[in-house]
């Protein structure tokens, strides 16, 4: 059987990886060919803000960056961090999004047996990242497959109201409808396409939950006393990562950033995805404000909080998917909302007993709703 899995696999993201790899090992563990299919980028729906107050407030940050970083950190520091996500980024596209397939030749509507959508934000159409824009393909238009389902895809922060306000409701609305099964991650994605007429709507944890990783990771990490911060580039504010630094000067622990370097932090490392969970298995506490930064922690079973950020049209946000992930597993304490509270929330322990039993039976659930279409 041959099976297409349309993701986020172009974009240099270790959740976007690890994600595609486990769907497309555990669809072969199943005894599918797997290939990884391309969608042509749209033009975004939404631009960016760029009023004439928030153009002057761009600019005057860029001064600021360039010019008080020295103030926290030397420039040598700040250019080396930019190097390694530069090496980071070729790696990613030269060496490891070729382990799922994934080649510098696009590969459009293949035929198929079936074509799986997901997981990842694919349905987030209302963002300003030019990388993504507003496609229809990833709601299956012009496909070649058989059938067409989709595991664990999310709307992101797209709310019904925005693709009414957009005008193309209705045309995703026609497009959802062909589909043969729908799998989403989070309860904003059920509640569009429950609005739109689907009723049997199948609710699936993020793909990293199904595959243990273990031969990947068995790296030797050259550290112990660690938090790990798993944050993009610059978003850990100052007042977040002096909160952060107070806990690890009083706990003897050294800070380190995994996933893109901060302002306000020396120790930045650019390391493969498989390194990231290696560093993951082994940190003593993780603060995060990524989705995947969150499921790591979780499946792992380590002390975690997760920072949220609200987003509103122009400004992505996370809390849709973030809220819900900690819901699942019962977790929504972990959800910093003071940084003043950081220490109590590292330091109240969790008990992973029933977090792991839900992992497994989630875990159960999506590899039936998976089998049902292709053994």
């Amino acid at each position: 059987m041959k099976v297409g899995i349309m993701s986020m696999q172009r974009i240099v993201n270790y959740g976007s990886f690890l994600q595609s790899y486990s769907l497309k090992k555990n669809l072969e563990k199943m005894g599918a060919e797997v290939c990884m299919v391309d969608y042509h980028v749209g033009k975004p729906l939404v631009s960016e803000n760029r009023s004439k107050k928030s153009i002057i407030k761009k600019k005057i940050k860029s001064l600021k960056d360039k010019y008080l970083f020295p103030r926290e950190k030397s420039m040598d520091v700040y250019d080396k961090h930019w190097k390694m996500e530069y090496k980071i980024t070729c790696d990613f596209i030269n060496e490891i999004q070729p382990m799922i397939g994934v080649t510098k030749e696009r590969n459009y509507t293949p035929d198929l047996d079936l074509l799986i959508v997901g997981s990842d934000e694919v349905f987030n159409c209302l963002q300003t990242n030019p990388d993504v824009g507003y496609s229809k393909e990833l709601f299956g238009y012009g496909n070649k497959a058989d059938k067409i389902i989709t595991y664990a895809a999310s709307f992101g922060n797209t709310k019904e109201e925005g693709l009414k306000k957009y005008g193309i409701y209705d045309e995703v609305k026609d497009m959802i409808l062909k589909f043969d099964d729908i799998s989403v991650r989070d309860d904003n994605s059920s509640l569009i396409i429950s609005n739109m007429g689907v009723n049997n709507i199948h609710k699936n944890v993020d793909p990293v939950f199904l595959y243990d990783y273990e031969q990947e990771t068995d790296i030797e990490v050259p550290y112990t006393n660690y938090i790990v911060v798993y944050s993009y580039s610059c978003r850990i504010s100052k007042e977040e990562a002096r909160a952060i630094k107070k806990f690890a000067k009083k706990y003897n622990k050294k800070v380190i950033c995994v996933e893109g370097h901060q302002k306000y932090f020396d120790e930045y490392i650019a390391i493969n995805p498989f390194e990231v969970l290696a560093y993951f298995r082994k940190a003593d506490f993780i603060v995060t404000d990524t989705f995947h930064g969150t499921v790591f922690s979780i499946k792992y079973n380590k002390q975690f909080v997760t920072l949220i950020r609200k987003g509103v049209e122009q400004v992505y946000g996370n809390s849709e998917k973030l809220e819900d992930l900690l819901k699942t597993f019962n977790l929504g304490n972990r959800e910093l909302t003071n940084v003043s509270d950081l220490e109590d929330k590292l330091l109240e322990t969790i008990d992973y007993e029933p977090v792991n039993m839900k992992i497994s039976s989630e875990k159960q659930k999506a590899l039936d709703y998976l089998r049902n279409f292709v053994e």
